[in-house]
């Protein structure tokens, strides 16, 4: 049989409206492991701010394994039925493979790193009244970056006393008591940053 003859034969055999849904799957399957790349910064981002638990840093993992296992099931059910090249569908689904355990020891180690600290989980805390005491807190420390990231944090929180309290703490250190909320976030971003280039420097 010509090397030719499996894609004739698949291409025969697959009913014309399956087609267009294994390409789709396909490219899903590719969405997924590029959004495992690009998301996993962010999310371990967000846990480390005590934004997200982490168990949401094994989502862009998790995500990627559903469509390669689906992927997988279609390329076998294919090569069993002499639908499709044995040798190329082994290495679609090695390469599958190895980007998944490529990805796998960088999520375990933001697992392991990227705990947040007791003052984040704090100020992230689900009781409004805990928020605000950290706010509170916080306000106590003083204006060092990483203290006003905390409490720009909870100028968006849903309880308004810790909002009102977020911002008049910097206000305060700010030197700006009529500032708006944008515009006290980006006093702190600009003192965050300012932080992070002497640092790198």
């Amino acid at each position: 049989m010509s090397e030719g003859a499996p894609k004739a034969k698949a291409r025969a055999s697959v009913p014309p409206h399956v087609r267009p849904l294994r390409i789709l799957l396909y490219v899903l399957t590719v969405a997924a492991a590029a959004a495992a790349l690009f998301l996993q910064p962010a999310l371990a981002g967000a846990v480390q701010r005590g934004a997200l638990p982490r168990a949401w840093l094994f989502l862009p993992l998790g995500i990627y394994t559903v469509f390669f296992l689906v992927y997988a099931a279609d390329r076998v059910s294919l090569v069993r039925r002499g639908f499709y090249p044995a040798g190329r569908a082994f290495f679609q689904l090695a390469f599958g493979v190895v980007f998944a355990l490529l990805l796998l020891p960088s999520t375990i180690s933001n697992w392991n790193d990227r705990r947040p600290s007791a003052v984040d989980r704090l100020a992230g805390h689900p009781d409004a009244d805990v928020r605000l005491l950290t706010v509170e807190a916080l306000g106590y420390r003083g204006p060092s970056p990483e203290n006003a990231r905390r409490v720009a944090a909870r100028l968006d929180d849903r309880a308004p006393e810790v909002r009102e309290r977020a911002r008049a703490i910097l206000a305060a250190w700010s030197g700006r008591p009529t500032a708006s909320p944008d515009e006290l976030k980006g006093w702190a971003e600009a003192l965050t940053s300012t932080d992070t280039a002497t640092v790198s420097h």
